[in-house]
């Protein structure tokens, strides 16, 4: 879970900061960044809260599902004109290995 958290912050970091689009449209890749992933990246912060507080499986599986709604928000942003090959390929690379630990939680 360590792990998968890491993977979290350093996703989100990498997305917020690198996503600049010079676009002011309201779908922008920016925009739409900020708008959709924040929400999930709160989500998963309270669901690791309601866990840490209180491990029981439905908090686990609610943990895991938080998790995989945060990848799934993720995965339309690896096609950000904003970001570079390099970027793109290393956000692809953080959302596989993250999908790869959310697939172990609760086993």
């Amino acid at each position: 879970m360590y792990k998968v958290f890491c993977v979290l912050i350093v996703v989100s970091f990498l997305g917020i900061g690198s996503c600049k689009k010079k676009s002011t449209e309201p779908d922008s890749c920016a925009t739409a960044w900020t708008t959709q992933v924040s929400s999930q990246t709160n989500a998963v912060a309270s669901a690791a809260q309601a866990y840490g507080a209180d491990p029981t499986p439905a908090n686990c599986n609610a943990l895991k599902t938080a998790y995989q709604n945060y990848l799934n928000a993720l995965q339309p942003y690896t096609d950000c004109a904003a970001y570079t090959t390099q970027e793109k390929n290393d956000l692809q690379a953080a959302i596989t290995q993250a999908q790869q630990e959310v697939n172990t939680l609760c086993q």
